[in-house]
């Protein structure tokens, strides 16, 4: 009898929690709380009620993902929390008169690839918008780790800033220390229909299996603390434009850089067709590498001011096929009535925001000895 009576309570607590989770969605794509970069009031049981359930909903994944197509792909999100509501919005389905009639955030499968905190001024929104959805919808939503939800960065960046500012010192350090508790729980990649690999940052020469990924074991608290560099690289590491094998990434202190070599040589060793990653701002929201073979998704538009880059999305349907989506940035001015659409900065095309390679300079020439110099001097250039 008493075991029963548990067990019927502990089904009583999970309602309430699910109830809570859903009136906290609703809360969050309430118009009056998604338009105009207005902050949401959380209250601490709130957060305190997502980041435990997030922590055992990601418990459950597996350090690399395993999902299913039809997806969206989803880069770096960077505290843009009205930006993010606008992509969801144009995955949902409306009526004839142009009203929503399902919205986007449960219309379909999502992957997002990190990077939800720091810089942006919502980052608290964003990341609680993401964690209340993976914990509704586990199996419809992938959460990778960015290079942002790790404490060192996001210290620095923005985020803890942002608690301090609207909770206070005391509270915003144990919000901040509870955060980074989940985030050391996230995935690191993802596969999706065993031919496209998905990572925030890119891949690493000790990267010579799907198992190695499959290995690293969470909490992850620091990617660095790991024994090999797979896990710093699968957060950090970049493409370089004409480079062949692995540099060290002197521009960001950390990781490397790989040239397209590489990429060829991993997708022919783990049987794949196309590398997705995000960490670098791309003006057109993406970029292809490498014949096609890799491809950077950025997702937060207007990331910065003065070059107003276009922020995307990449869809992948049930035959492979894919699909991008540009998000147009807003100002004051312009809304952003026509939300997506197919067009290319022309001015930026070249822009692809990717490092080029440039080879070392060769070594000056030795002073000639005297005896050279004497045969110069006496016309002998043999």
């Amino acid at each position: 009898m008493a075991d029963r009576s548990n067990r019927g309570g502990e089904g009583s607590d999970k309602i309430v929690k699910t109830e809570l989770f859903w009136k906290l969605l609703h809360k969050q794509i309430a118009p009056k709380n998604s338009v105009d970069r207005k902050r949401i009031n959380y209250t601490l049981a709130e957060i305190d009620s997502v980041l435990q359930a997030v922590v055992e909903v990601l418990g459950k994944d597996e350090t690399l993902l395993t999902m299913s197509p039809p997806i969206v792909i989803v880069g770096d999100i960077h505290g843009q929390y009205y930006d993010l509501i606008r992509m969801f919005n144009t995955f949902g389905e409306t009526n004839k008169d142009g009203s929503a009639s399902v919205s986007g955030v449960t219309n379909g499968r999502y992957l997002f690839l990190g990077d939800y905190v720091d810089r942006g001024t919502n980052s608290l929104e964003c990341i609680m918008m993401v964690f209340t959805l993976k914990i509704l919808f586990p199996r419809h939503y992938g959460l990778l780790r960015g290079n942002h939800e790790c404490r060192a960065i996001n210290k620095v960046y923005g985020f803890y800033d942002e608690l301090v500012d609207r909770y206070g010192q005391d509270d915003a350090d144990a919000l901040w220390h509870s955060f980074n508790n989940a985030f050391a729980m996230l995935p690191l990649a993802a596969m999706i229909g065993k031919k496209i690999l998905c990572m925030h940052g890119g891949i690493s020469p000790e990267l010579h299996s799907l198992e190695d990924i499959r290995a690293i074991k969470r909490p992850l608290e620091d990617p660095a603390s790991y024994p090999t560099t797979l896990a710093v690289d699968l957060l950090w590491a970049d493409p370089m434009i004409g480079l062949s094998g692995w540099v060290p990434n002197h521009v960001r202190g950390v990781s490397c850089y790989f040239g397209e070599d590489r990429v060829e040589a991993i997708c022919k060793q783990l049987g794949l067709e196309l590398i997705v990653r995000a960490h670098q701002m791309m003006q057109n929201g993406y970029h292809f590498f490498c014949n096609r073979k890799l491809i950077t998704i950025f997702t937060a538009p207007r990331y910065f001011v003065e070059k107003n880059n276009k922020g995307a999305t990449l869809k992948v349907d049930k035959s492979g096929k894919l699909s991008i989506k540009i998000l147009l940035p807003t100002t004051e001015d312009k809304r952003g009535e026509n939300v997506f659409r197919r067009e290319l900065d022309q001015t930026y095309s070249d822009d692809s925001g990717y490092q080029v390679f440039v080879p070392p300079l060769p070594p000056a020439n030795p002073r000639p000895s005297k005896a050279a110099s004497k045969r110069q001097s006496q016309g002998h250039h043999g």
